[in-house]
């Protein structure tokens, strides 16, 4: 593309000499002319020149104020004045001013197309630094806007870059950051930076990634971390794998558990079903039925460990169907409590406390079974010393109000908030005798939240707990069973 120059002079003959005579020793450039001041800033007004050569001397708006404007409206633009000799002072303010160089009449052609050149030369090496700058920050603006954070160390091992995902998964700003060595800025890095497999270039998938533990202001962080030479600099991008790691240890402990849970009844009832079948034994009346009981009660457990888990597999993807219907909350909560007593260790008293005339609720009756048998099972399960399981029903007006407490072994403020995650159970390690999948609470929040309603937990380490559900009470003129429209929950929650 050609350099465009715009000559400015009064004179006539120096307009036709100058255009001439860069024609003749420049290629690639296009000259224009003009013998006034205000006619040039109409034009650079509208025109981005490469070179604007100007004679200081000219009638109304000189070559100074000429000047002046053009470092205002185009102050990259390179400006050449012309002079006459001797014109010391001039000379000065038109350097003062910001002119590129100054020519001298009589104009040494030599010297004004050396001249030129250079502030041909100088203005195209300003543009690519502008282009380049502008590609940086839409650089910069892409790192600003991605998940994964991104950062750069340089050879002497100080951070030049800490993009804004980088300072949100750490917690580290970059003012903390950048400036200062990697070692010292980012917690840990000491130890990890030898192992992290840094690419020759971006296309080299060599090597492997590896998620590392940083510790940060107590938290400990799980990051996937990978890097790229970058000239004299590395590149790092890493990414916040915490929540998966966490969730890869929940479903390993979920399996582990799982399998245990799964082994005892199915353990038992192979050990059951094989002495029923030995004929070197005779087996009496009563030992046929306790080792029938056995079999009927550890299939049992076994189909409910299974039910749980597909009831988790329906909720998860949205296919779990909920009919309400306007139940009696008395005579499904009853249905339980005998159910459960049949179950429980004689340490155990299971009892039920109803008015007579409660209020209809709105519920799906098998799964409002389910939450009720979940967190009885529980109540009994976390009582390993015995005691009282009280369920009890309220009218809450718009609302019936279920809750099930029991003197066991408490559940730490610590905890309380995680009861209801999947996979998570209080005691993991089984020290007390307490299994289970981790399931139940899960279950339990997320069928009471479908039919409009809300789970609490209120506990005291060592001397029980309570679960509150509230779900809304049936229209008073339907105290049948016909299935209606759930109304709008009288109890928003977040999920």
């Amino acid at each position: 593309m050609a350099a465009r120059i715009l000559v400015v002079d009064d004179d006539s003959a120096l307009l036709d000499a100058l255009p001439e005579t860069v024609r003749l020793r420049l290629e690639d450039v296009e000259v224009e002319t003009c013998d006034s001041a205000p006619e040039a800033l109409a034009r650079i007004e509208s025109n981005d020149y490469e070179v604007i050569v100007s004679d200081i001397k000219m009638p109304g708006m000189d070559g100074l104020a000429l000047l002046a404007e053009i470092k205002q409206r185009r102050p990259s633009t390179p400006t050449l004045l012309i002079t006459g000799h001797g014109e010391r002072d001039l000379a000065v303010a038109a350097l003062r001013g910001g002119a590129h160089d100054l020519i001298q009449k009589p104009i040494d052609r030599d010297y004004f197309v050396a001249s030129l050149e250079r502030a041909i030369q100088l203005r195209e090496l300003d543009r690519r630094v502008s282009e380049q700058r502008e590609a940086l920050e839409r650089h910069a603006q892409v790192l600003d806007h991605v998940g994964d954070g991104v950062f750069l160390v340089d050879d002497g091992g100080v951070v030049q870059l800490w993009n804004p995902a980088a300072a949100a998964i750490t917690g580290l700003s970059q003012q903390a950051v950048v400036g200062r060595p990697a070692e010292s800025a980012i917690p840990g890095w000491g130890a990890i930076v030898p192992v992290v497999h840094v690419a020759a270039s971006p296309g080299d998938r060599d090597g492997a990634f590896e998620a590392f533990p940083v510790e940060l202001e107590g938290r400990e962080l799980w990051l996937s971390v990978s890097g790229v030479r970058f000239g004299d600099a590395t590149v790092y991008a890493f990414r916040d794998l915490t929540a998966e790691r966490a969730i890869d240890d929940l479903k390993r402990e979920f399996l582990a558990t799982a399998s245990h849970e799964l082994r005892t009844p199915l353990a038992a009832i192979y050990g059951a079903a094989m002495t029923l079948r030995r004929r070197d034994i005779e087996v009496n009346e009563e030992d046929r039925d306790r080792l029938l009981g056995v079999i009927a009660h550890e299939s049992d457990r076994l189909a409910r460990i299974v039910n749980e888990i597909l009831v988790a597999d329906y909720l998860d993807s949205g296919r779990l169907r909920i009919d309400p219907t306007g139940l009696d909350p008395v005579k499904t909560a009853t249905e339980v409590v005998n159910a459960a007593r049949v179950v429980a260790p004689e340490s155990i008293a299971i009892e039920l406390e109803a008015a007579a005339d409660m209020p209809a609720v709105t519920a799906d009756r098998e799964h409002l079974r389910q939450v009720l048998v979940n967190l009885v099972d529980n109540a009994v399960k976390y009582s390993p010393d015995g005691g009282r399981v009280t369920v009890r029903i309220e009218d809450r007006g718009p609302s019936v109000r279920f809750s099930v407490s029991d003197e066991g072994i408490g559940i730490p403020p610590n905890q309380q908030t995680r009861v209801f995650d999947k996979f998570y159970r209080l005691d993991p390690d089984l020290t007390r005798g307490v299994g289970g999948t981790g399931l139940g609470l899960y279950i339990c929040r997320e069928l009471v939240r479908r039919m409009s309603g809300r789970i609490s937990l209120v506990s005291s380490p060592g001397e029980g707990s309570t679960f509150v559900v509230d779900l809304p009470a049936a229209p008073r003129s339907d105290a049948s069973s016909r299935p209606h429209e759930i109304r709008a929950s009288a109890f928003p929650q977040p999920l």
